[in-house]
């Protein structure tokens, strides 16, 4: 067995122990915390929110037209006028 067969089957070892643990915090580690869990005294019926990012994707490709509350700034393609609101080109 050469170095780097020896290196593909560590990694993949790795990759499985990895993704076994996850699948197992997610699976168990959630009816763990249950007892604990105050889900009931939120003030709107959404209790979770999940955002899925693609590889190689910046803030401006996903919040390019995202206006923060007042108070807060941003700097995305909006706040610097490359684009409109309505997602148009700027001057």
């Amino acid at each position: 067995m050469t170095v780097k067969q020896a290196a593909t089957i560590a990694l993949r070892t790795v990759r499985a122990g990895v993704i076994s643990v996850a699948v197992f915090q997610f699976a168990i580690g959630n009816s763990l915390v249950q007892a604990e869990s105050r889900d009931n005294e939120t003030s709107s019926p959404i209790k979770h929110v999940i955002v899925i990012i693609g590889e190689n994707r910046s803030f401006d490709h996903v919040f390019a037209t995202y206006v923060p509350k007042k108070g807060n700034t941003v700097w995305n393609l909006l706040s610097e006028g490359i684009i409109k609101a309505d997602g148009t080109p700027g001057p």
